[in-house]
């Protein structure tokens, strides 16, 4: 088991845990049509791998040659006062959950924010995903901000819980 930088080869098993993971996560949580219609995009992904710039971090977990998981992460994208770095998404496959995975992919993008000065962190949860809500506050993180979901249409009835923390110290230790 590990965890490491991403490269453009990683791109189909990133799309692979992707696409399943939304199925079994947000399958009765989001519209069933959106969970239908999801599709590995596996060339988009390796044009964004390809173009990421030095601040998007972008790591996989491995268990033995497999690829298990993956987070992105980054400075923290509306300009949060409290708050500098963010992990944009995280997602272990079904398996491969409860075996450490998500806890070292959140290790290591706090570790790479705290490398970039950015020792406070932000990431954003559907508040129905009480799998992921129980997670985040595992890992020493405290719901501090609501927003609508926007990321697609329809999304607007669901709203994302914001996690922080003030000081990622407790995480990279």
């Amino acid at each position: 088991m590990g965890v490491r930088r991403a490269t453009v080869d990683d791109a189909a098993a990133i799309e692979r845990i992707r696409v399943e993971t939304w199925r079994a996560t947000y399958r009765g949580l989001l519209p069933d049509g959106l969970i239908d219609q999801l599709q590995p995009n596996v060339e988009r992904r390796r044009e964004r791998l390809r173009m990421a710039g030095p601040s998007e971090l972008v790591f996989v977990a491995q268990e033995g040659v497999d690829v298990v998981g993956y987070a992105f992460a980054g400075p923290e994208r509306a300009r949060d006062p409290e708050y500098a770095g963010e992990v944009y998404a995280i997602y272990v496959l079904p398996a491969a959950q409860g075996k450490g995975h998500g806890r070292a992919l959140i290790r290591e993008c706090a570790r790479a924010l705290a490398s970039r000065g950015l020792t406070s962190m932000l990431i954003w949860v559907l508040r129905e995903n009480q799998i992921g809500r129980g997670f985040y506050e595992r890992l020493g993180g405290t719901a501090v901000r609501e927003k609508q979901l926007e990321e697609f249409p329809g999304a607007e009835e669901h709203v994302e819980v914001g996690y922080g923390w003030k000081d990622t110290r407790g995480l990279v230790a």
